[in-house]
C-alpha cells in the first residue's frame, strides 16, 4: 500500500516530523516501509489554460493549441486525444527537464521544436511524462483539488506535487492499516498525537433520509450497515484522488466509483452505491437477509440482489446525471466472511474482498461523512439529512480481555509502572478499566482492531509502542542439560554417512520427493495405491510420491554424463514412501563411468567393477556381507546383484544397472546400492585397546564353488572360537578344483598366543568346514 505525507496530514498533524522520522517510526512499530520517494515536479512545468485548439494542417493526429500561462500565450503542438479548449494543463516550458524513458538518458530536456512545419514552444504533459502514475491515456487535466489554479504558477509550488510517497508492507492481520487513517492512527499512537476525523454535517437540504429509504432486516445479521442518500446533478474527477488511486491500483473509469474508492482508501470503510430508479416509489425498501449459501445480502423491494455484503455489488454503476444515489457503508466480521468464502466459491470483487476479509473499519458514520464531504466538494449535489443504521451487535459480543498488571512487565523483562502501561494502551485507543483492588485490567480493544483477542496480543501491542529499544538487553540464564535423544542420534547417523560419502569423493544430491508414476513403473518400483496418490499434483511429471531414490539419481548421472563428466559418483539420503504412503528414510548410491580418471598408471582410466564398488559402499555404511538375491529387481543385472546383510538382517541391495537401462540412459559400467534400512547404532562404549599384536593365519580349502561365503562365515562365527577377531575371504583359485583362501585374525588381550594354541583353534575351524561343507584343506 502507498500512502502520501499530504493525505496523512488530513488526519494527523505531522508538520513537526521529518520524513525520515515518519519512516523510522513506522518501521519501529511493525509497519514495514518498503520504500519512500519524493513526489516532486521539475522546474519550468507550469499551470496553463488551453484557449484555442485547431487541427494541424499537415498531420491528422496533431492539434495546434494556444496555451495561456498568465504573462503570455504559447503555441503548442499536441497529439493527445483528450486535449480540449478551456482545460487547465501542465505545460513544460523550454528548459524543463522531465524524466526520460530512455535508459541511457537521465532527463528529457524540453526544447523549441518544429512539428510538420509548425513551431511548438513546449509540451502539454501527461501524468507519466511528469514521473507520476498514469491517470488516463492522454494529457493530465488539472483541477482545483490540487489548490487554486494560477496561470504560470510552477506545479512544484503546489503542496500535493511536493510531498513524499511511502510504500508500506502489512501483515495479513493488520487490515485496519489498509487505509490512510490506519497509518495515521499508528503515527498518532507512537507520538501521542490527536487524530482528526470528519464529522457528520448537514448540507442545508430539508429532506430527510426517511423520505428516500426504508431499511429492514428479515433475520438476525452480523453485519453493520449505514445509509446516506445523495441527489447528484453533475460530478467531476479530482486529480489528486486519481493520482493516489492509480498508485494503489484502484483507479476506475467511472467518476463516482473513483470518489467511492478514494473514501475507502482514506477511511478504510467499505462502500456500495445503488442508483435509485427514476420511476421507483419512495421511500425505497431495502431488505437485508441471508441468501441460500448463508451470505448476508441486500435486496430491493422486488427481491433483486443488490449486493453480497463485503463481497460484491450487483447494482448497475451510476453513469448519467441527475440521479439519486443510495450510499451504503458496511462492515462484516472478517472471520465470518473468510469462512463463508472458503466454504463457497462465489463471484467476488477483488478490491472489496481483499479488504473486508482482513477487517475493514467499523466507523461507518465517519466514512460516510468523508464520502459526502468529497461529493459536496466535487459534485453538484444535495445530501439528504440524517442517516439510517442497522447494527444488531450486542454488548456481550465485544471483545473483553482481563489480564494481570504484572503480565506485561514479566514479558518485557523490566519493571514498568501501571500508569505507563495504561498511558500506552490509551494511545492505542484501548478502553481500560481497573478492578476494584487494582490488580487486574479489563481491556476492550478498539472496534477496528479485529486481530486483538488475548493478553499476549495486548502485550505485543504495548511493546510496539513502548519500543524494543527501551528494553534492556539481559543475558539468557539457563543450565541446559545434555540431551541425547533418538532424533539426535538418527540425524547424526545420517550426517555421519554423508560425511563418509563426501570424503570418498561422492556428491550429495537433493531431488523432489515427487516423481512421475509411469517412470516408477518403468523402473520396476512399487507405486502408491491409487486412493492414496496425489489428488492435485503440481505438474504431470511430478504426479506421485517417490518410492525409490535410484531412478532420480541415475537421471542426474545421465545429465552429468551428457555434460562431459566421465567419472560420476552420487548419493542421496531422503524420504521415500511405501504403497501405503508410509514414509521412511533411505540411502541411494550410484556410480558410473571411470573409477579412476585417465592418469598414470591408468592412461585409459580404471573402470568400476562390482567388488570395487562394494568396497566403497562398505566404507560408507560399515562392514556387511553379501547374499545372492533370489529375485533381482527389474532395473538390476540378473547375474550381478546381491542383498546387503548387516547383523544378520537384509538392509539393502547392491547391483549393476541392467544393460537396457544403461543403454537408455547412455551410461557405462553403472552400479547402485539402495540401503532401505538406515540402522542407528547405540552409543559406542569404551573398549580396551589391545596391547598385543594380531596373529594372522591363512587357510586354503577345497570347497564347492556355489557355496556362498556368508554361510561359511556364519558357520565359523557360530563356533565362538576363542580370540578369533575377524574372518574374510582372501583369494580364490580354480583349476581342476575350486579353492578358497580364508584369512583368520586372532588377537588375545592378556597374552601372546603360542603356535600350539593357534593350531588348535584352526583345527576347530577346519573340522567345522569339513562337517558342514565337505571342505578339505588344500595340500
Amino acid at each position: 500500500m502507498i500512502v502520501s505525507s499530504h493525505f496523512l496530514s488530513y488526519f494527523v498533524d505531522i508538520e513537526h516530523l521529518s520524513i525520515s522520522q515518519i519512516c523510522e517510526t513506522l518501521n519501529d512499530i511493525g509497519i514495514e516501509v518498503e520504500q519512500c520517494h519524493r513526489l516532486q515536479i521539475s522546474k519550468n512545468v507550469v499551470v496553463g489554460k488551453v484557449l484555442e485548439k485547431v487541427p494541424h494542417p499537415n498531420a491528422d493526429k496533431l492539434n495546434i493549441c494556444q496555451v495561456d500561462i498568465g504573462e503570455k500565450t504559447l503555441q503548442i503542438v499536441c497529439g493527445a486525444k483528450n486535449v480540449a479548449k478551456d482545460q487547465f494543463v501542465a505545460l513544460a516550458l523550454e528548459g524543463a527537464k522531465l524524466p526520460s524513458k530512455n535508459e541511457n538518458e537521465a532527463f528529457l530536456t524540453i526544447k523549441r521544436s518544429t512539428l510538420r512545419g509548425v513551431q511548438s514552444y513546449g509540451m502539454i504533459c501527461s501524468a507519466s511524462e511528469l514521473g507520476l502514475s498514469e491517470v488516463n491515456d492522454g494529457i493530465m487535466v488539472l483541477d482545483s483539488s490540487i489548490g487554486e489554479l494560477v496561470l504560470g504558477k510552477e506545479l512544484s509550488d503546489y503542496a500535493f506535487f511536493n510531498q513524499h510517497l511511502i510504500e508500506v508492507s502489512l501483515t495479513p492481520n493488520r487490515g485496519d492499516c489498509l487505509c490512510v487513517l490506519g497509518i495515521a492512527r499508528e503515527l498518532a499512537s507512537a507520538h501521542n498525537l490527536m487524530v482528526k476525523t470528519p464529522k457528520e454535517k448537514e448540507y442545508g437540504i430539508a429532506l430527510g433520509i426517511g423520505r428516500a429509504v426504508n431499511l429492514s432486516a428479515e433475520c438476525h445479521i452480523k453485519s453493520h450497515l449505514l445509509y446516506k442518500v445523495v441527489q447528484i446533478d453533475s460530478i467531476e474527477n479530482a486529480l489528486q484522488e486519481q493520482i493516489m488511486l492509480s498508485y494503489n491500483g484502484l483507479l476506475s473509469d467511472n467518476v463516482l466509483e473513483n470518489h467511492k474508492r478514494f473514501a475507502m482508501y482514506m477511511s478504510g470503510v467499505m462502500f456500495d452505491i445503488y442508483p435509485l430508479p427514476e420511476q421507483a416509489q419512495t421511500p425505497t425498501a431495502l431488505k437485508v437477509r441471508q441468501d441460500e449459501k448463508g451470505f448476508e445480502c441486500v435486496f430491493d423491494a422486488q427481491g433483486n440482489k443488490l449486493c453480497v455484503i463485503g463481497v460484491k455489488n450487483y447494482a448497475k454503476p451510476l453513469e448519467s446525471y441527475p440521479s439519486l444515489a443510495i450510499i451504503q457503508a458496511s462492515f462484516v466480521p472478517p472471520e465470518i466472511l473468510a469462512k463463508a468464502l472458503f466454504a463457497h466459491n462465489i463471484e467476488q470483487d477483488h478490491i472489496t474482498t481483499y479488504r473486508s476479509v482482513r477487517g475493514s473499519n467499523t466507523e461507518l458514520l465517519m466514512g460516510a461523512s468523508l464520502l459526502c464531504e468529497l461529493l459536496n466538494t466535487y459534485a453538484e449535489c444535495s445530501v439528504y439529512s440524517g442517516y439510517q443504521e442497522l447494527d444488531m451487535t450486542e454488548e456481550s459480543e465485544q471483545c473483553l480481555i482481563t489480564m494481570d498488571f504484572h503480565t506485561i512487565p514479566q514479558a518485557v523483562g523490566k519493571d514498568v509502572q501501571k500508569e505507563e502501561i495504561a498511558q500506552v494502551l490509551k494511545q492505542l485507543n484501548f478502553h481500560i478499566e481497573a478492578s476494584g483492588d487494582g490488580a487486574f485490567l479489563h481491556i476492550t480493544p478498539p472496534p477496528y482492531r479485529h486481530d486483538i483477542a488475548s493478553a499476549q496480543d495486548i502485550t505485543e501491542e504495548f511493546l510496539r509502542i513502548y519500543g524494543i529499544k527501551n528494553i534492556p538487553s539481559l543475558p539468557y540464564k539457563s543450565a541446559q542439560k545434555l540431551n541425547i535423544t533418538d532424533t539426535l542420534l538418527v540425524y547424526q547417523h545420517k550426517r555421519d554417512i554423508a560425511k563418509r560419502a563426501l570424503a570418498l569423493g561422492f556428491y550429495e544430491c537433493i531431488h523432489y520427493v515427487f516423481y512421475q508414476r509411469s517412470k516408477l513403473l518403468e523402473w520396476g518400483c512399487e507405486v502408491l495405491e491409487s486412493k492414496l496418490d496425489l489428488q492435485n499434483p503440481i505438474t504431470s511429471e511430478l504426479d506421485t510420491l517417490r518410492t525409490s531414490l535410484i531412478p532420480a539419481l541415475f537421471e542426474s548421472a545421465s545429465r552429468n554424463h551428457n555434460l562431459g563428466f566421465k567419472s560420476i559418483k552420487l548419493f542421496e539420503i531422503g524420504s521415500v514412501y511405501s504403497a501405503k504412503r508410509e514414509e521412511r528414510k533411505e540411502l541411494g548410491i550410484v556410480v558410473s563411468g571411470l573409477k579412476t580418471k585417465e592418469a598414470y598408471p591408468y592412461p585409459k582410466g580404471e573402470k568400476w567393477d562390482f567388488y570395487s564398488f562394494a568396497k566403497e559402499v562398505s566404507a560408507i555404511i560399515g562392514d556387511f556381507t553379501l547374499v545372492k538375491t533370489l529375485t533381482p529387481p527389474k532395473n538390476a543385472h540378473p547375474h550381478i546383484c546381491a542383498d546387503i546383510m548387516q547383523n544378520g538382517k537384509a538392509v539393502g541391495i547392491i547391483a549393476k544397472l541392467h544393460p537396457s537401462f544403461e543403454k537408455s540412459l547412455d551410461l557405462h559400467d553403472a552400479f547402485y546400492a539402495q540401503i532401505y534400512t538406515l540402522q542407528t547404532h547405540a552409543l559406542d562404549s569404551a573398549k580396551p585397546y589391545p596391547k598385543l599384536h594380531a596373529n594372522i593365519r591363512d587357510i586354503t580349502i577345497i570347497i564347492d564353488k556355489c557355496t556362498p561365503f556368508h554361510t561359511i562365515q556364519e558357520a565359523i562365527k557360530a563356533l565362538e572360537v576363542e580370540d578369533l577377531e575377524a574372518i574374510y575371504p582372501l583369494d580364490v583359485y580354480e583349476d581342476t578344483q575350486f579353492a578358497l583362501t580364508i584369512r583368520l585374525v586372532f588377537r588375545a588381550q592378556e597374552k601372546s598366543l603360542t603356535e600350539e594354541e593357534l593350531a588348535g583353534r584352526i583345527q576347530l575351524v577346519l573340522a567345522c568346514l569339513e562337517q558342514k561343507f565337505s571342505a578339505k584343506l588344500k595340500a
